[in-house]
């Protein structure tokens, strides 16, 4: 099978949050290379030329790794076999601006709308991993001639010298344009965690809240406690209707939000980030191991019904009946859609809630057993073992060992 080293490129930038652009004529998009930062500092700009200029100034088995003036950073070479095309990566930064390029700029296009790049500059995808670059520089590789290909690093590249317009600077659309294009990446940004959220995918839940971290939202949630515990309601509320989508029962949902708006209102550290990835972590984990959302309709009733009633009597004759059903049908349906049988299911949720009742209370092992619908102590610790390894006894002995070491 044959792969595309361009693909892997989409495929790589995309993973770090990074755009990538087939520069060709008629150059259509091209003004969005940079998100919008050149288009809102002069609306008459030359696209067309820059176009151009870029294709010519991008030498033929080169990568070229580049800085503009504004301290944002590219990728881009030829295509090769197309003479009239290059491919572009970016932009990043490899984080905070230098003082000398924030005073020229300052100097250049004043106060307020040097605040305004600054609020752009501050939302751009911040790279500071020396193998973005190596991986970019071998998959291009794998499209040059060996002994030819060449990268390149430059402080000063052509095209993306940018002589500076201040007559736009006063006009309302250059404070209006390039806030809204960062809102538009904001709220595109907010959309991918309460996707990744929805799938109980942690990493990438993880990877997005980075992004997020470099938003700014004009004051609106930090400096003040009341500010970033309105930030958390608001981050707690969007991991509730995320996990809702993903399918997770009402009973689990308001379990986790009611504990996190408790933690939520005795927030005291302002500098604490702690509790925002514990937040989308076990968000996540609720989905993985509460979400029905990849089973039939029927599957979910009976699934939700036994995990919110444990501790009852329960058999496959007794939920066949609640769901109207024949326990033959019922029984196919569930290892259908499931891979495992109703008995094993009920034993390894029971199991589970057990195991937590042991770590965290005093109770006697008859009381747990009782807790989660076992009457039978022998048969509970047969099963308890059968699914952990251990027995009920040696397990919360080992657990209190460990939090006392």
């Amino acid at each position: 099978m044959q792969v595309d080293p361009l693909l892997v490129l989409k495929k790589l930038a995309s993973s770090y949050d990074i755009q990538c652009l087939r520069v060709a004529a008629p150059f259509a998009g091209l003004e969005d290379f940079d998100y919008g930062l050149r288009k809102a500092l002069d609306p008459q700009f030359e696209w067309q030329e820059f176009g151009k200029l870029l294709i010519q100034s991008t030498a033929e088995n080169v990568l070229t790794i580049t800085e503009d003036m504004f301290e944002l950073q590219y990728a881009l070479f030829r295509i090769p076999d197309e003479p009239e095309s290059v491919f572009l990566m970016g932009p990043w930064t490899s984080g905070t601006r230098t003082n000398e390029t924030s005073e020229w700029i300052r100097k250049h296009i004043g106060k307020e709308a040097c605040e305004i790049v600054q609020n752009y500059y501050s939302s751009v995808r911040v790279v500071q991993d020396n193998r973005f670059i190596s991986t970019i520089s071998t998959i291009v590789g794998l499209m040059m001639p060996p002994d030819e290909y060449r990268v390149v690093e430059k402080r000063e590249f052509l095209p993306l010298n940018f002589a500076l317009d201040t007559r736009f600077f006063q006009e309302p659309s250059f404070e209006q344009e390039l806030p809204q294009t960062m809102l538009e990446e904001r709220y595109a940004t907010e959309n991918k965690l309460f996707d990744a959220v929805s799938r109980g995918d942690v990493d990438a839940a993880i990877n997005v809240c980075h992004q997020m971290g470099r938003y700014t939202y004009n004051g609106r949630f930090c400096g003040t406690l009341y500010q970033i515990k309105t930030k958390m309601t608001i981050m707690n509320t969007l991991m509730r209707k995320a996990i809702e989508r993903g399918k997770v029962h009402p009973y689990y949902i308001d379990k986790i939000s009611s504990r996190y708006a408790a933690q939520i209102e005795s927030i005291t550290d302002l500098n604490d980030p702690s509790m925002i990835w514990d937040m989308v972590r076990q968000y996540c984990a609720y989905v993985q191991r509460y979400s029905v959302k990849d089973y039939t309709p029927l599957v979910q009733k009976v699934i939700n019904h036994i995990n919110l009633n444990l501790a009852e009597p329960m058999s496959l004759k007794s939920l066949a009946a609640m769901c109207f059903i024949s326990p033959s049908y019922l029984s196919s349906l569930f290892k259908q859609d499931t891979g495992t049988t109703i008995v094993d299911y009920i034993n390894t949720q029971r199991v589970d809630r057990a195991a937590v009742l042991l770590a965290t209370t005093d109770r006697s092992i008859a009381a747990v057993a009782a807790a989660v619908g076992i009457l039978d102590v022998n048969y509970f610790t047969k099963i308890f073992k059968k699914q952990l390894g251990t027995t009920p006894t040696q397990y919360r002995r080992e657990k209190k060992a460990t939090l006392n070491g």
